[in-house]
């Protein structure tokens, strides 16, 4: 969305212009190298096989701590995905409308003042929503003056938005679509059958000897050994592949090593 805002006493002109942008955001490979210090247990491969993911039970007091946490950053439920699934079935930002809702006192917007607009979501075909989950960006800024600031999104769980702008100095205002809620469910079923989608290595060295390894938080059983290097103070899990004829002490580095590229037919439908 994009408002002109003028300063002190100048008000906003009645036209407005409003872009919503569908975006996909992506990491690429990271290249940072951390030096490890400190010593690590082996576990045997039969160890794993138990549960693929399977981390240390929390304490009562952890237990609690965890459920506030996730409970101030839950998203809304999304609806299951139809089978097949249709893109146009999807949410759409150039099928979606919006609503600039008057002040309370006149028509005028100046500097200080909250701006309020109103968003009604519509799939690919051009019918309206009927659930929320959608991933909505709202920001203001004034690349002038090198300034930015968050707006404040409203998910009303049928469909409809509201974004509400603090209008600090003359700037744009945007609302930009990251995720459907469609892909969010795909996204939810992803991180959970998949955590190690993300993966990261380590490169162990002894003299002029070197191997490298994959590591994560998860690391799915195979034959060989697995180095444990779970924090013994906090318990934050972290493991890697033993590798072959060095020491788990001798591991001198970590890097993000990219992610599993292999997209499922229903990830394709995200891809346009």
């Amino acid at each position: 969305m994009k408002f002109l805002l003028y300063k002190h006493s100048t008000c906003l002109p009645k036209p407005g212009y409003i872009f919503v942008f569908l975006i996909v955001f992506f990491w690429d490979k990271l290249d940072i190298t951390i030096i490890i210090p400190g010593a690590a247990t082996v576990t045997q491969p039969a160890d794993m096989y138990s549960n693929f993911c399977k981390l240390k039970p929390l304490s009562p007091e952890e237990a609690l701590e965890e459920h506030l946490v996730l409970e101030s950053i839950a998203w809304p439920k999304t609806p299951p995905l139809p089978s097949p699934l249709s893109l146009n079935n999807t949410s759409d930002p150039a099928h979606s409308t919006f609503t600039i809702l008057p002040r309370k006192r006149g028509e005028q917007w100046y500097i200080g003042d909250k701006l309020e607009v109103m968003i009604k979501m519509y799939d690919f075909q051009g019918h309206p929503k009927k659930s929320g989950g959608d991933v909505l960006l709202a920001r203001l800024h004034n690349l002038t003056l090198g300034a930015g600031a968050a707006g404040h999104i409203t998910d009303y769980l049928n469909g409809t938005y509201s974004a509400v702008f603090s209008l600090l100095w003359e700037g744009s205002a945007q609302v930009i679509l990251v995720h459907p809620s469609e892909a969010v469910t795909e996204l939810r079923r992803m991180n959970k059958e998949e955590p190690d989608r993300i993966f990261f290595k380590s490169q162990f060295r002894s003299g002029l000897f070197t191997r490298t390894t994959t590591c994560n938080v998860c690391i799915r059983p195979t034959e060989q050994p697995v180095c444990n290097y779970t924090d013994l103070h906090t318990g934050e899990p972290w493991f890697c592949y033993k590798p072959t004829n060095l020491s788990c002490n001798a591991r001198i580095s970590n890097y993000n090593g990219g992610y599993k590229k292999n997209l499922t037919t229903m990830e394709k439908l995200f891809q346009r």
